[in-house]
């Protein structure tokens, strides 16, 4: 039934994970910043076991993509054509994505955006959409603080979450690197005082 009720409710009205329930902290780059037409072209994730991120047992893609990027991505996530000419193609990326992440949820900065992009992508190469709970990085910051406001994710730099949490900011802007903040910035918050909190 808690799975259930995972698939169904957002993530932005969702509490804590349970402890034992399987995570996986992600981010993908892409080619704008609109998730009705952007494009995947790179992904990242580590899972969390306990209070532990395992980098070992990480996932990254690089997507083959000919096609043009959005001016205001590429200065994000400095992506070229030519660091892209030799990705994977995009559904066996997707492919293996799937069936290494199984049916653990996934967490996420902006973790909508990033579902939305992943389901579209899945879709469209004849894939069902992730079925998963999804928890935002950004609720649980807030949850955190004690901080209610109407939209929970409004406004809250990952560099901030990652400042209050103790996190160094290395590797932003790459998939992989911000889904390994993500994950580090998810177990400061949840095992420790962060500024503000309870």
């Amino acid at each position: 039934m808690r799975r259930l009720l995972n698939r169904v409710i957002p993530a932005g009205l969702r509490g804590w994970p349970h402890e034992d329930v399987p995570l996986v902290a992600l981010d993908v780059e892409t080619t704008g910043l609109d998730a009705q037409s952007a494009n995947l072209l790179s992904l990242g994730a580590v899972p969390i076991d306990g209070r532990r991120v395992l980098l070992s047992d990480r996932f990254e893609a690089m997507i083959r993509h000919e096609g043009p990027t959005h001016e205001g991505s590429v200065r994000i996530h400095r992506l070229r054509a030519i660091d892209l000419a030799t990705g994977l193609q995009p559904s066996e990326a997707l492919e293996r994505f799937r069936e290494w992440l199984g049916d653990r949820a996934i967490l996420g900065y902006c973790v909508e955006f990033d579902k939305a992009v992943l389901n579209r992508a899945l879709r469209e190469d004849g894939h069902r959409s992730l079925g998963v709970a999804a928890y935002d990085l950004r609720q649980l910051y807030r949850l955190k603080r004690n901080d209610h406001v109407e939209d929970p994710g409004q406004g809250i730099d990952l560099d901030v979450i990652l400042a209050d949490a103790g996190i160094p900011p290395l590797a932003r802007h790459t998939a992989l690197g911000d889904a390994v903040a993500t994950a580090l910035a998810y177990l400061a918050l949840r095992y420790s005082r962060v500024p503000g909190g309870v």
